[in-house]
C-alpha cells in the first residue's frame, strides 16, 4: 500500500465529502493507497496545507486558488511552486459576509469597518477590490483572530465582517436562524477561480 496524506483547509466539512466517502467505499484500498486525512484543527491551524506541501508533510492539501498563485509568485522562488490538479466543487462558493442585523448592505460599507482575516497573503487586496468596485476607498480594519475561530467573531460582533464557504458556515447560519449579507466576488466583476483546489508538490 502506497501511503498517501491529504491536508484539509478546513475542519471537515461538505467540500471535503469526497474524500470520506471514497475512503468508507473502500476506493483507495482498491487502488493500492494508504490514505490518511489531515485536519488543521490537529494544531489549530499552525501550520496551512500549502506549507504541509512544503515541508513534505503532506501528499496532497486543498488550498484556496489564490494561495496556488502566490507560491508561484514569492519572492526570490523561496516557496516550491506548488500544483493544483483538482477542482474540489464546480465554481466559487465563498463570499464575505456580515450579519444582517448589522446594517452593512453593501461592500461600500465596509469602509472603516472590522474585517476578520485568515492573513492569507493576496487576501487583503482582494478584500479592498471588492469594496472599491461597490464605490468605496477599501480602507477598512483588519483583525487576524485565531483562524478556526473566525466565524465566531463575526458572531459575537468582534469582527464586522469575514469571508466563509457558503455551504458551511453559510448552511450553518441558516441552521441557527441567523441572516447573512453576502458580497460573492463575481457580483462585483472580480475574477475568481475555483476554490477550494487540490494541490501538490511539483515533486
Amino acid at each position: 500500500m502506497k501511503p498517501v496524506s491529504v491536508a484539509l483547509d478546513w475542519t471537515p466539512n461538505t467540500n471535503h465529502t469526497g474524500f470520506y466517502v471514497a475512503r468508507n467505499k473502500g476506493y483507495y484500498r482498491d487502488a493500492a493507497l494508504d490514505v490518511s486525512i489531515i485536519s488543521p484543527h490537529k494544531d489549530g491551524y499552525k501550520a496551512t496545507p500549502a506549507s504541509r506541501l512544503a515541508d513534505g508533510t503532506a501528499t496532497f492539501a486543498c488550498t484556496p486558488s489564490e494561495t496556488i498563485m502566490s507560491y508561484h509568485t514569492w519572492p526570490n522562488g523561496a516557496k516550491p511552486k506548488i500544483v493544483a490538479v483538482a477542482a474540489l466543487v464546480q465554481s466559487n462558493q465563498s463570499a464575505v459576509v456580515t450579519l444582517k442585523s448589522s446594517g452593512i448592505e453593501r461592500p461600500a460599507q465596509l469602509d472603516g469597518k472590522k474585517y476578520a482575516s485568515y492573513a492569507a497573503r493576496y487576501e487583503g487586496r482582494i478584500v479592498q477590490s471588492l469594496i472599491k468596485a461597490d464605490g468605496g476607498t477599501g480602507g477598512y480594519y483588519e483583525v487576524t483572530p485565531p483562524m478556526l475561530g473566525i466565524w465566531n467573531t463575526l458572531l459575537d460582533e468582534t469582527a464586522d465582517a469575514t469571508w466563509v464557504f457558503l455551504p458551511w458556515e453559510g448552511v450553518a447560519a441558516q441552521q441557527a436562524g441567523i441572516e447573512l449579507n453576502t458580497f460573492k466576488l463575481e457580483d462585483y466583476g472580480i475574477s475568481y477561480g475555483y476554490s477550494p483546489v487540490l494541490a501538490t508538490h511539483p515533486e
